[in-house]
């Protein structure tokens, strides 16, 4: 199978050896052909501006092996969705809030008191409390002032995270996911080759806070340690703000609007191989995707048999591939390039298991008021974190079943679930490599591979968010208009468009 692929690829090379790569500045308006490999949110995302950017003078195909949404679904439970990938949105998230008005999708109504609960195993070491004035008290007893000097410290990182809005609104674009952050700012690049431990205790942060608070959300968001590095790090205690949001009948229903309105033509198809071409463009090499049932979409295994499966090859001018490139979690091939390709680290398994049932209080140190999330500050517990669901769809006045979600590092399984829920009337496990496993000394990647081959996904290893892969996609579709259009100034004058 291998030397019939490679012989296949071979001879599709010659016959396209003089094939003339010829960019759209002669004035003949060539379309420009590209291909996005992965329908997530960053693949989607990349669809819709390539579209916004290139308009008509482009012939684009997105090839999604699974389901459209990646990392962003929804899972039924007695006749309700409920979200079992990506949840929340941050309200400073520019571009999910654009995409969202734009689509005319609504913001999820918040059926919870959203009362949070931080437990070492033994007791909670912190209890919100319904009185907003309350919950200040309690913080301030607990972690003194400092609690707030890490709230300023965070609002600053945001506030200068922010300008990335203009920069890619003037047609700025980054080859390196390093350049991108030093463009923002010189210490966030800094902040990459730092734990978020280290960078907070020299903020002059208490250990109490970065050991309970900082950990918890480390714990719950990225299923890692305080170790992490610092500029992720910001990422996941942004993750605890109260003003968080999701779309009304699931998150995916992003990505979904984000590929309509891009025009793309969808082909569920898994990708084997990107070849070279020799005078410029390239052949994406694909085979039929699997059908495969609800659950198994989300499989930890990529390695499919396609020894019986055709091989279908599709030239291109422009690639990106919108998906994690590691060892793990990819197995697409790079034929005839000069270099070879190498990707660092691995993604974090993580499992979120879905109960409906009746939670034993005892299970979990309960006593008097219940808490609506539990997150752990004791990350040799089983569980990162166990929280009450509402639907993706329904009204807070509505009535609907009890259902739990519950982040862990192992699969947990009916005896663990017995121990934690009383009634136990159904669960259901979703495996995900969900995020980067993250260094306190990161090596960044690059979203320029080759002129004209873009990965997307090398943001992740500055921060994993929705938001982080719109950003991602913006820059990418910035890097390729300019390559087609062979004018580094391509891209500014869009931000005079009347759309995102």
């Amino acid at each position: 199978m291998f030397w019939a692929r490679r012989l296949m690829t071979l001879c599709i090379l010659r016959q396209v050896s003089s094939w003339s790569h010829e960019p759209a500045d002669n004035g003949a308006h060539v379309p420009a052909r590209i291909a996005v490999i992965g329908g997530g949110i960053g693949g989607t995302a990349t669809a819709y501006f390539l579209q916004q950017h290139f308009g008509d003078d482009l012939v684009l195909d997105l090839y999604e092996h699974r389901t459209v949404g990646g990392r962003l679904a929804v899972l039924e439970i007695a006749g309700h969705t409920y979200e079992v990938g990506g949840s929340v949105i941050h309200p400073g998230n520019r571009y999910m809030v654009e995409f969202a008005k734009k689509f005319g999708l609504q913001k999820k109504e918040s059926c919870s008191d959203g009362q949070v609960g931080l437990f070492d195993g033994e007791k909670y070491v912190f209890r919100e409390s319904s009185w907003f004035l309350v919950n200040i008290a309690k913080l301030i007893w607990r972690y003194g002032m400092d609690v707030m000097t890490l709230q300023r410290n965070l609002q600053e990182t945001l506030k200068k995270f922010g300008r990335i809005y203009d920069l890619q609104a003037e047609g700025q674009a980054f080859s390196k996911v390093s350049a991108l952050l030093h463009a923002l700012d010189p210490s966030f690049l800094e902040m990459t080759h730092v734990s978020v431990r280290d960078w907070l205790k020299k903020l002059g942060t208490r250990d109490l806070i970065i050991d309970e608070l900082v950990t918890a959300v480390t714990n719950c968001n990225y299923g890692q340690t305080a170790d992490l590095h610092a500029f992720v790090g910001a990422i996941a205690v942004a993750g605890a703000d109260p003003k968080l949001w999701a779309v009304t009948g699931g998150n995916k229903r992003v990505p979904e609007e984000l590929l309509k309105h891009s025009r793309a033509t969808l082909l569920q198809r898994k990708v084997e191989e990107i070849g070279l071409i020799e005078g410029g463009g390239f052949i994406v090499t694909s085979v039929e995707a699997e059908t495969p049932e609800n659950g198994e979409r989300h499989s930890l295994n990529n390695n499919v048999d396609n020894t019986e499966k055709e091989l279908r090859p599709q030239i291109y001018d422009l690639v990106v591939v919108a998906a994690p490139l590691t060892k793990d979690s990819s197995n697409i091939k790079f034929v005839n390039f000069t270099k070879e390709f190498t990707f660092p680290g691995h993604y974090q398994k993580i499992f979120c298991t879905m109960v409906q049932g009746k939670l034993r209080p005892e299970s979990v140190k309960l006593e008097g008021d219940s808490v609506d999330e539990i997150l752990v500050t004791n990350t040799s517990l089983i569980f990162n974190s166990i929280g009450k669901q509402s639907p993706t769809d329904a009204k807070c006045s509505e009535q609907y079943p009890d259902v739990w979600k519950i982040f862990s590092g192992i699969s947990l399984g009916e005896e663990h679930l017995n121990t934690f829920f009383e009634e136990l009337k159904l669960f259901h496990e979703v495996q995900w490599l969900a995020y980067p496993h993250y260094d306190s000394d990161q090596q960044l990647g690059d979203f320029e591979l080759h002129p004209g081959l873009y990965h997307l996904n090398a943001i992740e290893w500055a921060g994993s968010a929705m938001e982080m892969s719109n950003i991602g996609a913006k820059n990418v579709a910035l890097l390729a208009l300019k390559h087609w259009l062979q004018d580094p100034a391509a891209g500014k004058m869009d931000v005079q468009r009347d759309e995102l």
